[in-house]
Formats: C-alpha cells, structure tokens, sequence
C-alpha cells in the first residue's frame, strides 16, 4: 500500500510540475493574439487616417464579425422584433419590442417613440444616448426599424419622425438629428474582448452624441 500511495504521490507531484511549467511559458512566451492595425470604416489604418476606429473592420480581419453582429441579442435587444404598440405577447400597451429596444424600463420611466407622437418621450439618438451604457452597439445603434442603415436615411421620415430627431432638453421640442455628423455605434468587440476596457469613456461619448468615437473611447487610458 505504502509503494502505491507514493507511487500516486509522485504521479500528482509530476502533473502540478507539468502544469506549473507550462503556465510559465505561457505567461513568458509570445501572446497567442496576433498583432493587428487598427481600421478605420473604410479599411484604412486610423493611425494614418486620424479616423474612429471601425471595429467591424479592424476584428473582421480574422473574425466574421458581421455574421456575429446579425446573429447576438447583444446588439440587437429586440430591434428584429418590433411590431405595433400593444401586440408584444405579456408586454404593456406601449411596447413595440421584448428587448429593451421597444420596451419600456420601469426604472427610468422611459419609452421609445415609434410613432409620430407630438410628445415623443425617447427618439432613437436619444435612446442611444440614455440607454447606450447597456448596449454593446450594433443593431439599433446602426439600423433604423425600417430597416435602412441610419446613415441613409432620408431627411424626412414621415410617420417615423423619432428617427431622426432628438428632444430639445430647455424646450421640449424635437430638433434635426445629423447621423452624418455623430455616425452610428457598431458592435463594440473591445469590451469583452480587452483586459481593461474604459467603459466610462464609452458612456461619456455616447451621451454626448459622438457616436462613431464610442469604440475608440473604449481604448482611452
């Protein structure tokens, strides 16, 4: 017994050798990521262009990341499913999605405006802008309901004025929205996928309106 007990002793004691050796090479060798540029939308390297980063772009080189992006619940928060006000299975008279794109936060008290209301409460670049913190981008953050990338669409939305347009916080009242000049928000891979991302940057970008630099904020520090 005693020559079977050491014989397992010896075994355990090579294995936590083994394993002890191996986890230092690891931690001493070369990063099992490769080096990457950083792209900006239009492929370009941002270091060159001084353009935000395209994360679609710079983590599409190894990734499909637009297959992942079409595929999350993460960027899409309930965007493929809206439908008419009050037609959300166990959803309040108001909610136009199950995700928290379309339906309405009992915390903040507020709701995403679909309709041509003359009291919106949420536009979508307000939405992005409040709710932002908790999206990872992607999804409504690109893509109108209506399914046109919210750098395409038209300057009137007739029936969908939300779209394109943000609440006046002094009076109250709608004004332009420019998606040309705040960009859109894509799927941000950074804040898994980095040891230290700097989601208060993010937040401070989204809330500010400057939406395609979000990404980028999250590198800050």
């Amino acid at each position: 017994m005693a020559g079977w007990q050491r014989y397992i002793c010896c075994v355990i004691l090579g294995l936590l050798l083994t394993l002890m050796t191996a986890g230092l090479a690891l931690a001493d060798g070369p990063s099992l990521h490769p080096t990457f540029p950083l792209l900006d939308a239009d492929g370009g390297n941002v270091l060159e262009t001084g353009n935000p980063i395209s994360t679609m772009q710079t983590c599409g080189g190894c990734h499909d990341t637009a297959f992942i992006a079409e595929h999350s619940f993460h960027t899409d928060v309930g965007l493929s499913q809206m439908t008419e006000p009050g037609q959300v299975p166990g959803g309040r008279p108001w909610d136009t999605s199950p995700g928290y794109f379309g339906k309405w936060n009992p915390l903040t008290y507020r709701y995403l405006t679909t309709t041509a209301d003359d009291r919106p409460d949420l536009t979508l670049p307000d939405w992005i802008r409040l709710f932002g913190a908790r999206h990872v981008g992607g999804g409504p953050a690109e893509t109108a309901p209506t399914g046109e990338s919210l750098l395409d669409l038209p300057e009137d939305t007739a029936g969908y004025p939300s779209l394109n347009t943000i609440l006046d916080p002094e009076t109250g009242q709608t004004i332009p929205w420019d998606w040309s000049e705040s960009g859109t928000v894509e799927m941000n891979c950074f804040l898994c996928h980095i040891p230290d991302p700097n989601n208060q940057a993010r937040i401070e970008t989204l809330a500010a309106g400057n939406f395609e630099w979000a990404n980028t904020a999250t590198l800050l520090g």
